[in-house]
């Protein structure tokens, strides 16, 4: 994109011309005179480039020039139909006749004319002058430069003639020449605008889909968004957006199931590079959305599941994506982190071998409750140690058992595990995603645990998934849990993916 620049001569009580326009009182002498023709030699009219040796000196900076008809008129007072025919020249005008082939008369809007000049390919735009024509351009104007001259003349022609808006502009540069004079350059670099954190609607879907993540995790489909949306496992209401002078800067999926009231998952963090602080700004987004979802009464404050490949901590550029996501989950209050393996079971592995020293068979809700609350004890699993602390086994098996019903798996797979002489060993309970069958849920009661059994329950689940017809089987295991994720090595089942999952801690309830 190309700079327009306003170059211009100031006295110092602000006037680029006189009352008549007349500008020859300016000073052209000494070490600024020297500045002028070493660093602008462009902006020398033709007139002026042989005694000051510039014929056939290249352009420095700007390759075109704007001029409103107050500052092309002096030179057609003097014959002078092409001040600077080195540069493109254009004359804003809607009254002057076209006088010169080298010069193009422009009748519309400044503005629009502008803009498409900066998209062209080019060097930099010299905005000459005057003060109307800087007035209208004042918002295109990218950067000022005032040569300021110690003169004061009391009345005259203002640097910009438009309507009262004021415009804070960034100082970049100023020096002092012997003469008296100063070059002070300005950016016009406007603040940008405060930023709106909101959930979508709508209206926002193709700005939503239109979102592409360019990092290696923490991306999802467009066409599985608009399908799962379709499908009410994402929702308008549970996308949020940041906002900043219209333009999506960053986006926040949070997904359920179809017949959830409230999200379960945080899917999809995205904040575009082009932000400064991307932990920030996520972390504001994930806040907004998190307090939104609990004044609308969810009692469990969806987690935070970042997917990942399996060696990331190899690969610079996933460490990379995570840090910042992670930053932005803890600065959100989503503080306990699990790592989590993502496992998979096809018939290419061979279905496991059974032991033979269990039996299978199923059981009522009640039966399956007692065993739930017998191995919650001692297990490595993090998330039942965190509701054991929390809520002690009765709970907590009640918590279990009443997630599984609500899964999509069917309740009649689940299945008791017993020894020979009838003593309960453990529970089996294959289940379901919206997306593949999966292990479900697995225990051996405490006392029975260290003697292989855990093999025999996992391939019993393996054996009914396979049954019911399940082509993929999937299942998770924390990290730290590594006896679960050695038997499922055995088994067959292999590592595809890990997950980071961040939560909000949850509190004991009070007595």
């Amino acid at each position: 994109m190309r700079q327009l620049t306003y170059y211009v001569g100031s006295t110092l009580d602000g006037f680029i011309a006189g009352p008549d326009g007349q500008f020859d009182f300016f000073p052209f002498e000494g070490d600024l005179a020297a500045a002028l023709v070493a660093e602008f030699p462009e902006t020398i009219p033709a007139h002026g480039r042989g005694p000051l040796g510039l014929d056939g000196v290249a352009n420095r900076r700007f390759d075109t020039v704007l001029m409103g008809r107050a500052s092309y008129e002096p030179g057609l007072a003097a014959g002078v139909t092409s001040p600077y025919p080195h540069l493109r020249q254009y004359v804003f005008s809607r009254s002057l006749a076209q006088l010169d082939p080298a010069v193009q008369i422009v009748a519309g809007d400044p503005v629009a004319f502008v803009r498409d000049l900066k998209r062209q390919d080019g060097a930099g735009i010299w905005l000459c002058g005057g003060a109307d024509l800087a007035g209208q351009l004042l918002g295109e104007i990218d950067e000022l430069i005032v040569k300021r001259y110690p003169v004061v003349i009391g009345s005259g022609v203002p640097l910009f003639r438009a309507p009262f808006l004021p415009t804070r502009l960034t100082l970049t540069d100023s020096r002092v020449f012997n003469t008296g004079a100063t070059i002070t350059t300005y950016a016009n670099t406007p603040e940008p605008s405060p930023m709106l954190f909101r959930p979508t609607t709508g209206a926002d879907l193709d700005r939503v889909t239109a979102v592409t993540v360019d990092e290696p995790i923490g991306w999802i489909a467009a066409d599985r968004y608009l399908e799962e949306l379709g499908e009410g496992m994402y929702r308008p209401e549970w996308t949020w957006i940041a906002e900043q002078d219209g333009r999506v800067v960053a986006r926040a999926l949070w997904w359920g199931q179809a017949t959830s009231e409230h999200p379960v998952a945080l899917d999809c963090l995205y904040v575009d590079p082009s932000v400064p602080d991307r932990a920030a700004v996520a972390a504001e987004l994930v806040t907004a959305g998190l307090r939104a979802f609990a004044e609308q009464g969810a009692d469990k404050l969806p987690l935070y599941n970042v997917t990942l490949p399996t060696g990331w901590r190899e690969d610079p550029a996933v460490v990379a994506a995570l840090t910042w996501r992670q930053q932005a989950a803890r600065a959100a209050g989503l503080t306990d982190e699990v790592e989590r393996l993502r496992l998979e079971w096809t018939p290419d592995d061979g279905l496991p071998t059974a032991g033979g020293r269990l039996t299978f068979s199923e059981g009522t809700d009640e039966e399956f409750l007692d065993v739930f609350r017998r191995i919650a004890v001692g297990s490595l699993d993090g998330e039942t140690r965190r509701n054991l602390a929390l809520m002690g086994p009765e709970a907590t098996a009640q918590e279990e058992v009443d997630f599984y019903l609500g899964c999509p798996g069917e309740r009649s797979w689940w299945r008791l595990a017993r020894t020979p002489d009838g003593q309960v060993a453990g529970l089996a309970l294959p289940s379901a995603t919206p997306y593949n069958r999966n292990v479900g849920y697995l225990g051996v009661v405490p006392e029975l645990r260290g003697q292989g059994y855990v093999d025999e329950v996992l391939a019993e689940i393996t054996r009914v998934q396979v049954a019911a017809g399940a082509e993929l089987i999937t299942a998770t295991t924390d990290t730290d849990n590594a006896p679960m994720a050695a038997a499922f090595a055995r088994a067959g089942y292999r590592t595809a993916q890990t997950r980071m999952i961040y939560s909000v801690p949850e509190r004991a309830p009070v007595s």
